[in-house]
């Protein structure tokens, strides 16, 4: 393979396992809001903002 071909495929390996940012920083404000909501109403609200902030994490794929 040339030089090129593996640089390439070595930086596509890379930014697969690697994830991106955007899932993180959208799902961000859910965990923080439930991180505060959690200190001031029962612990299953705050975990449900929470939880749906890991979901948004997971399912925004880049």
């Amino acid at each position: 393979m040339s030089l090129l071909l593996k640089s390439i495929f070595i930086l596509l390996i890379t930014f697969l396992f690697q994830g991106c940012i955007v899932g993180t920083v959208v799902a961000a404000p859910f965990k923080v809001a439930g991180a505060v909501v959690n200190t001031v109403t029962p612990d299953i609200v705050g975990d449900t903002i929470s939880a749906t902030g890991d979901v948004v994490d997971m399912v925004i794929p880049f």
